[in-house]
This record gives structure tokens, C-alpha cells and sequence, in this order.
């Protein structure tokens, strides 16, 4: 973020580009990222030059130690002759990706964005923060056939607003990562439910005395999802769902019995010191303070995270670290009996959205998204970077990262996963096993649930912009410190919180959403 400049223009020579070309370049489609490239023409010394736009793209993030010199090579050899730009990106740290990222859009410093239900981008995009994209998908027929139609589901008042992920049938969502191998030593039961997953954080809370076991203020939200997975769908977060049984009749998070469960069983891990005492002063995610200190042996667990970003970066450096330890996931939906459905094509999936309602250079950036999700040379340099230096190809075809230093693994450009275009992953030691157990029993019970009833179902917020600001004031004051268990009077403040969420407008919040929820079911 610290480049001020959303676009550079520069003035290639056609003979330069034509010999910069030749190191690196492919077809649409080539499978081949150092094959050999096309004719670029019959461009001579005395063409006009071509004028070359830098476009400034955002991912998620620890830039890797090196490959990036090659990987930018790459990158503009393809782009440069495919579609006239080059691309930057600037790696955001995950913590307070929602803030920065709000920030950057605020600002209008980027040309590409990605988001998703960590950040606020579906609320951007209602106020035109984003380029509308749906006139321009004739430009990009590749992409409106990978998609098979369906990005009409994606749709923000009637408009496209950004490509999302394409995920395949399969498993895996919010879980916790514990140690296998201690599990065992410990004698506990195998983690499939709250309860024994509540032995696992006291027997470890005994064995790392000094180490508390959640730092992540986000616990409480998934002690409520366990408890709600085979009950209620989640309708907006952070405030309303709907019972399984009555999937379009809008209820309070607040008035469901589980939501006080939950604080109670907060309250007690606080009161035992399984909880941080200072866990409201961490960041929005401490996912990569955890990752630390499972890496030196200083805690056995981590409690908020999802199955791929485990398996994409958590895995590989934990077993480089701790060879000799094995590891387990409990699955806070699947292993609660949560319904599956097919993959949700969702304005909340996250997404890269090319920014500028206005921008000249929209064009060019969604023909660059297009290019990501449908050619595999493309998929494979921003999904994985440079093979050799960043990732490896094994005689089976699988990706494997033997070899290569934990800190020199890319992550892909946050937001393209495509599972029509990924590369299948030679996971270390027990952890491919789990991984793809867990894809085919995710993708059975996603076949079996079909499609989900909120499919294509946006909350449009923009009536509601004093309630939301009043109800993250209730929910920053309030709602958080309950649910982390910081209480001595669970009745008293719960009702404090009805209070304070009645007086910011909470009423009207649900009746504009009940009113949008009974729109959408109409059209069902």
C-alpha cells in the first residue's frame, strides 16, 4: 500500500517486447508456463510503441522470500503480449485485513481487489465503490463458459461486481487443528463434538501451563456455531439466522437459547484460564500468532481457522518445524451435522473485484481475471509462482513443496481459487489422507443436500447505514466482551444487549431484512 500511483504507463519498444517475450511466454491455454511463444507479429523496429498500463492488485499474505523477480518475469511476458498490462500485487498480512482492505477501497489505491466475508466489499460495492462488470462479460466469453452461467448468481442490484472463487463439490470449513500424536499420548477420546473437544483444550492448558489456549477473540463465534451447525442457517452475521424447519422466517442471534449457551460456555473456559484474560486487544485474527507458537512446541492447537488455509500453509511448516508430530481436524459443521450443500455461488464467496466505476482499465482487468481462471499457465504462476523456486510438480502431477523453505511458499493470489483449475496437492505425512477424506465425504453430502435455500440471496444494507453504524457500536461494547465470556451476570448483560440493540435501530435492521428475505423467497 505505500505506492501512491494507481497506474504507470510505459512505453515498450516492439523490438524490446519481442525479445523480452521470447524468455517466457505462452498461448491462451498453453499448459506449458516456459513454452515456447506465438509469433507476436510482424511488429518491425520502426512500429509505433506500445504502451504498456501497470494495473496495482491486492492478495493475503506473507510475500515469499524469493521467486518473485521470476515470477513477475513470467507474469509480464504473458500479460504484456496477451493484454497490453502488467500487474502488481501487495501482499496484505492477515489480522486487520478487514480494516486495511476498507481503507484501500476508501481510498481508491488499487485497480483490483479481493474480498470476502472477512471484509466489507458487498457494502462497497452497493455505494459504486467497484466497476459494475456485467456489460463488459461479452468481452470475456472464456470466462462466462467456465462459469456455466452461474455468475448471475453473484449478482448486487441486478450487477456483477467481481469473479468468485469456483469451489468443486466437497468438505471442510471452520474447524480446529489440534496435535494427533498428543491426543493419543493424553488418552482422550477422537475430537468430534464440543465436548471432547473442550477435553483437548483443558488436558493441553495442563500440559502448556504458561500458554493460553484461545488468543482469538473469534472463539465464542464458533462455540455458537457447533452449537446452532444442525439447527439454524446463518442469514447475516453477527445478528440474525433461520431454523432449518422454517428456513425464510428471521430470528435474533440474541433471542436463540444456544446464543446463551455459548456465552456460558465462554464464560467458563474465561473463568478457567483456557481463554487469553487479554484476548479483546487481539487482532480481528490471530491466526499467525498461533501458528508461531504450535512451530516452536508452545501450544498444540488452533481453535479459528478454515480446512484450506491449513492445508495450504499451516500443515507444510508445522511438519517442517515438529517432523515427528501428527495432527487432527474437527470440523465444526460436517462433525456437527450440519446440512451440506452444493458450492455457493455468493456475493459473500471471496472474490476479486476490479475497482473504478469509471476506470479505462476495467476491460483489461477483468480480461486478466478471465485469463486466471482459464488458463492453466496463468492459474498455475498466480496460484503457485515460480515452479521450482516457490512450489514443485511430482511425477504423478501432484504439487509438493519438498525441498522448498516454508518461507519461499507463494500464496496464491487470495480470491482465484478455481477447483476446476487447481492442481492437486501431495500433503505431508497423515495430513493428505484427512484432507481427502474430508473432500469426499463433503462432495456426497453436498450432492444429497443440493442447493442451498439462500442461494443467491443478498442482504441490501444501504437503508440501514445508521442502524449498522449504532449496531457496531453495540456490538464492539457489548455484544463482543459477552461473548468471550467477560461476565459475572450472563442474564443481566444478555439483557443489557437486547437493550442497547433495540435502542440502535435493531427492530427496524430485522424487519428490512425479514422484508428482503420474503422478496427473495418470492422469486424462489
Amino acid at each position: 500500500m505505500k505506492r501512491k500511483h494507481l497506474k504507470k504507463t510505459m512505453l515498450v519498444a516492439s523490438m524490446a517486447l519481442m525479445l523480452g517475450l521470447s524468455t517466457a511466454c505462452s498461448n491462451s491455454g498453453n499448459n506449458n508456463a516456459g513454452g515456447e511463444p506465438t509469433n507476436a507479429g510482424n511488429q518491425t523496429a520502426t512500429d509505433a510503441p506500445k504502451e504498456i498500463v501497470e494495473l496495482k492488485a491486492i492478495t493475503m499474505g506473507s510475500e515469499p522470500k524469493s521467486g518473485l523477480d521470476n515470477f513477475y518475469k513470467q507474469l509480464d511476458a504473458l500479460t504484456e503480449k496477451d493484454l497490453g498490462i502488467r500487474v502488481r500485487f501487495d501482499y496484505i498480512p492477515w489480522g486487520d485485513e478487514k480494516n486495511q482492505i476498507s481503507r484501500a477501497i476508501a481510498a481508491k489505491e488499487y485497480d483490483i481487489y479481493v474480498g470476502g466475508a472477512w471484509s466489507d466489499f458487498a457494502n462497497f460495492a452497493t455505494k459504486n465503490a467497484f466497476a459494475d462488470l456485467t456489460p463488459l462479460l461479452d468481452e470475456t466469453p472464456n470466462l462466462v463458459d467456465h462459469y456455466k452461467g452461474s455468475l448471475d448468481r453473484v449478482k448486487i442490484d441486478g450487477k456483477v461486481f467481481g469473479i468468485p472463487q469456483f469451489n468443486k463439490p466437497g468438505g471442510g470449513g471452520e474447524g480446529m487443528l489440534y496435535r494427533e500424536d498428543l491426543r493419543q499420548k493424553w488418552g482422550l477420546p477422537e475430537i468430534k463434538s464440543l465436548e471432547t473437544a473442550e477435553q483437548y483444550l483443558y488436558k493441553a492448558k495442563e500440559e502448556y501451563p504458561s500458554t493460553p489456549m484461545l488468543n482469538d477473540k473469534r472463539f465464542g463465534t464458533n462455540i455458537y456455531a457447533q452449537l446452532i451447525a444442525s439447527k439454524y442457517y446463518i442469514v447475516a452475521a453477527d445478528y440474525a439466522v433461520a431454523a432449518y424447519a422454517d428456513p425464510y422466517k428471521v430470528l435474533s442471534i440474541y433471542d436463540t437459547p444456544e446464543y446463551k449457551e455459548a456465552v456460558a460456555k465462554a464464560k467458563q473456559w474465561y473463568d478457567d484460564g483456557i481463554v487469553d484474560h487479554d484476548v479483546l486487544a487481539a487482532q480481528g485474527n490471530a491466526t499467525a500468532e498461533t501458528l508461531e507458537l504450535m512451530k516452536v512446541d508452545q501450544k498444540p492447537l488452533e481453535f479459528n481457522n478454515q480446512l484450506g488455509a491449513i492445508s495450504n500453509n499451516y500443515i507444510s511448516q508445522l511438519k517442517e518445524a515438529l517432523p515427528e508430530s501428527t495432527y487432527g481436524w474437527y470440523d465444526y459443521l460436517m462433525d456437527n451435522d450440519a446440512p451440506a450443500f452444493l458450492p455457493k455461488m455468493s456475493p459473500s464467496t471471496i472474490t476479486m473485484i476490479s475497482v473504478g466505476a469509471n476506470s479505462e482499465y476495467a476491460s483489461q482487468a477483468l480480461k486478466f481475471i478471465e485469463k486466471a481462471h482459464t488458463d492453466q499457465t496463468y492459474y498455475n504462476l498466480l496460484a503457485y509462482g515460480v515452479e521450482g523456486e516457490n512450489y514443485k510438480v511430482d511425477s504423478d502431477g501432484f504439487i509438493n513443496y519438498e525441498g522448498i523453505p516454508t518461507d519461499n511458499i507463494k500464496p496464491a493470489w487470495t480470491g482465484l481459487y478455481d477447483g476446476y483449475q487447481a492442481l492437486q496437492v501431495n500433503y505431508p505425512g497423515e495430513w493428505k489422507a484427512i484432507n481427502d477424506n474430508i473432500q469426499v465425504e463433503g462432495a456426497k453430502r453436498s450432492e444429497a443436500g443440493g442447493t442451498d435455500p439462500y442461494e443467491g440471496f443478498s442482504f441490501d444494507t444501504s437503508p440501514l447505514a445508521t442502524e449498522l453504524s449504532n449496531l457496531e457500536t453495540v456490538k464492539t461494547q457489548y455484544i463482543q466482551p459477552l461473548s468471550v465470556g467477560m461476565t459475572n451476570d450472563i442474564d443481566g448483560d444478555l439483557a443489557k444487549v437486547q437493550k442497547q440493540l433495540k435502542d440502535a435501530g435493531f427492530d427496524t435492521y430485522l424487519a428490512e431484512l425479514q422484508k428482503q428475505v420474503d422478496a427473495f423467497k418470492a422469486t424462489k
